[in-house]
């Protein structure tokens, strides 16, 4: 473009659709749709591998962190193609970042460490308090749509139509709220309840190490969804912390996901006066059972 001419991009390119609209001129209006796309170009895709380098994200990761396919990843580096708007927004907000700046701009490392700063400077100056904590979202799994799950897990439109519950911590992975069904997992009003939702964050079923011996998993399988503590990573056994209820052995053939329960959140309100209480009603039962092997012992005498 010659220098000192000023170009208005979306001035230009509402004329051409507006022309070829009155005209009905179909080849017209794909020619308008290639010039807006070409002035469009943005920098999106170069900071899109940035973010990804910085953060130490493959492209299957980031990928997972917004319900994209693989491929759509590199096309997006590679200027084949560009994010939907929706995925824009989650991508920028996800970062810490504007859709301006990461549309228009070519981000550097020290972009990328100083925008997170800057932000929580400016909202510790504007609000007068300490900046929030980090925050992530999760698809939410209910107990309606647990057979929808096991079918529609994999397609893309089905997991963007679930619930987004924003959590007030961050994950390393992809995560997910699942409802508790049943209650095998509660001793003594303690414990995971039936309507509890279980935060979930994504592992390798392949590749389970020492480390999960004895944690709360979540398996998708073809035919259930199932969560117990883990007992034998060789089995893949899942038993219940009720001892009513007998142990879980997941066949790897039919297992679809794998998920390690790291928290959950509930309505169940137990008070420890209960507990008390039964502590309390069991010693007295033993003084008198104490007290009866005693005179049983006198009368011997």
């Amino acid at each position: 473009m010659p220098n000192g001419l000023t170009f208005n991009h979306d001035r230009l390119c509402f004329e051409l659709i507006t022309l070829c609209l009155r005209s009905k001129y179909a080849k017209s209006f794909r020619y308008a749709q290639k010039i807006s796309n070409y002035f469009s170009m943005s920098y999106v895709g170069q900071n899109i591998k940035r973010i990804r380098a910085v953060r130490k994200l493959s492209q299957a990761k980031f990928a997972e962190l917004f319900n994209l396919a693989r491929p759509s990843v590199g096309a997006y580096e590679e200027g084949r193609s560009e994010p939907k708007i929706q995925n824009l927004i989650e991508i920028a907000h996800y970062f810490g970042l504007s859709i301006d700046v990461l549309l228009t701009k070519e981000l550097t490392v020290n972009d990328l460490y100083g925008f997170n700063l800057v932000n929580q400077k400016l909202d510790a100056l504007h609000q007068g308090v300490p900046p929030s904590k980090q925050t992530s979202k999760a698809s939410l799994v209910l107990q309606s749509q647990q057979l929808n799950y096991l079918v529609n897990h994999q397609k893309r439109d089905y997991l963007d139509s679930l619930p987004k519950c924003e959590l007030p911590f961050s994950g390393t992975g992809v995560q997910r709220l699942f409802e508790m069904t049943g209650d095998h997992m509660v001793v003594d009003q303690q414990g995971i309840h039936h309507g509890d939702f279980l935060f979930c964050e994504k592992i390798d079923a392949s590749a389970l190490e020492d480390k999960y011996q004895g944690a709360v998993l979540l398996a998708v399988t073809k035919e259930v969804i199932a969560v117990g503590r883990l007992d034998s990573i060789e089995n893949l056994e899942l038993s219940a912390d009720n001892p009513s209820f007998k142990p879980v052995s997941i066949n790897e053939a039919i297992l679809i996901e794998l998920w390690l329960v790291k928290g959950k959140l509930s309505t169940h309100l137990i008070s420890p006066k209960r507990i008390e209480e039964k502590v309390h009603s069991v010693e007295e039962q033993l003084k008198v059972l104490m007290q009866r092997m005693e005179n049983i012992e006198q009368k011997n005498q």
